[in-house]
């Protein structure tokens, strides 16, 4: 029991007005405090002595004084060790063992503005923990909460540019001003696309507002890094924030296993042309599940057109099976045939490209405008971003960051998912398929492995082992990521 304020063990912070001098217990206080969750050592077994050192600091000369009568060489900070598996948690509980102050009267902060109010982030999905050098974190009493929050909350913003002064009523001169179109094209639908872009913009600052004070959801970050890959290697010189700006996600629905493998994902965006009152929907609905001998997976893309933008609100949509697609079409199916679970159970791929050469066109030229003549001093916008880097960012838009060779002259010049921070698995071992199928329709050379059948690499050990008999009773229930002998999915 706390002798300070009652509670049993870690429960949640109580809002106590004292400094952190009054909450500090006797060693005799603190051992008694601790007899009541003594079973919970798994914080002190993860991190030795010899792991690297975390830095805890405090937020007011309170804080600071405690730290300085608890740090054995009188600094006014706390070193405690950490590791990679570690939770928040587990290093609050190192902490807590050096200062002698239950953990519920605090908490830790990351010099972002990121408060951790419920200890319960893994270390490898929290950015401060991935920083050069050594990691510095906060100390907070209840009473620093406001002070701190005033100089440090983090804030998120999704555009990158900030609209232009403009006093002029016409709605296309307003579009120019506010998102930095290129390359416009009169039509009395610019109103409409003024408002309801307006609209898009407002529904993902308002969904990011929800994480003030705390890191935004990595799906944010891994669809801000694939837009960011791919207008990287395009020379859009000043226009790249405009593109990178055009690119809305709506809808974000994703979880993981806790360690940045996706799980299940329904990510829906919108790109808004920068040239026409025009946008174009991109669907993104993924699912993995390993179980103890077969594989759960599938990954599918699907767009829609809006070649001209006629309604001013912002009306979401998005597929509900193949009988209602809501003018939806399919750009990329992959997934793995629905096969019963068992021994006997083989993972045969499934794999789809439905986007033709006719339909990539229009949607570049609903997006960026026809390409101006070769010999013109500006090719403009259609012609800076091609076909290929179009299907580039419409995979971006949902999270899928892929490269497409197209060099076939450069050996180095390969297709290749970035994973990052998030991983897609069940992709990997798809790109030259994909690579291939994109560059056919966007009017690529060939690279030189193109006219292979396959670019997955069989296992014969693994399939000679798959009429092996189950010896181990194993049930084919889900048993995590990767478990299970028989898994063959690469």
């Amino acid at each position: 029991m706390c002798h300070s304020c009652g509670n049993v063990g870690h429960l949640p912070a109580r809002i106590d007005p004292r400094p952190m001098s009054e909450l500090h217990l006797t060693e005799a206080e603190y051992t008694e405090y601790k007899s009541h969750s003594a079973s919970d050592t798994l914080y002190k077994e993860l991190a030795d002595s010899d792991r690297p050192k975390l830095r805890v600091i405090g937020f007011n000369d309170d804080t600071k004084t405690v730290f300085r009568t608890c740090n054995p060489d009188g600094h006014d900070y706390i070193e405690v060790p950490w590791s990679t598996m570690d939770s928040v948690k587990w290093i609050a509980q190192r902490v807590e063992d050096e200062i002698r102050v239950a953990l519920h009267h605090w908490y830790l902060a990351t010099a972002d503005g990121v408060i951790f109010k419920t200890f319960g982030e893994l270390v490898c999905t929290t950015a401060a923990f991935r920083v050069k050098g050594q990691v510095v974190l906060t100390l907070l009493m209840p009473a620093d909460l406001p002070a701190f929050a005033a100089a440090h909350l983090k804030q998120h913003k999704w555009k990158q540019t900030t609209p232009s002064p403009c006093t002029s009523s016409n709605a296309l001169e307003k579009c120019v001003a506010e998102f930095h179109l290129i390359d416009v094209k009169p039509s009395t639908a610019w109103d409409a696309y003024l408002v309801q872009r307006r609209a898009a913009d407002k529904s993902v600052e308002d969904d990011l507002k929800e994480f003030e004070g705390e890191d935004r959801p990595a799906v944010y970050e891994k669809i801000e890094e694939a837009i960011d890959d791919v207008v990287s290697n395009i020379d859009l010189g000043d226009a790249a924030p405009s593109v990178h700006d055009c690119i809305v996600p709506l809808s974000v629905d994703l979880a993981d296993d806790g360690w940045g493998n996706v799980s299940s994902a329904e990510v829906l965006s919108r790109i808004y042309s920068l040239t026409n009152p025009a946008a174009i929907d991109v669907f993104l609905e993924y699912h993995y599940r390993t179980r103890y001998s077969s594989v759960e997976f599938y990954c599918n893309i699907y767009y829609r057109a809006h070649p001209s933008i006629t309604d001013p609100e912002l009306v979401l949509s998005t597929p509900q099976g193949p009988r209602k697609m809501n003018g939806f079409r399919s750009l990329l199916e992959m997934g793995l045939a629905d096969m019963p679970p068992g021994r006997r159970w083989r993972a045969i791929e499934e794999r789809t490209f439905d986007l033709s050469q006719a339909q990539a066109r229009t949607l570049h030229r609903i997006l960026f405008g026809e390409a101006a003549d070769s010999d013109a001093e500006s090719a403009g916008l259609g012609g800076q971003i091609d076909v290929r880097e179009m299907i580039e960012l419409l995979l971006a838009s949902v999270g899928i960051s892929f490269y497409v060779a197209f060099d076939p002259d450069d050996e180095e010049d390969v297709d290749a998912f970035t994973m990052g921070e998030l991983r897609w698995e069940g992709i990997e071992g798809s790109e030259r398929w994909l690579g291939q199928h994109i560059r056919s329709v966007a009017g690529c050379a060939p690279m030189p492995r193109d006219d292979e059948e396959s670019d997955k690499e069989e296992n014969d050990d693994d399939e000679d082992d798959e009429d092996d008999e189950d010896e181990d009773g194993w049930s084919d229930e889900s048993v995590g990521r990767g478990a299970g002998p028989d898994c063959r999915h690469q």
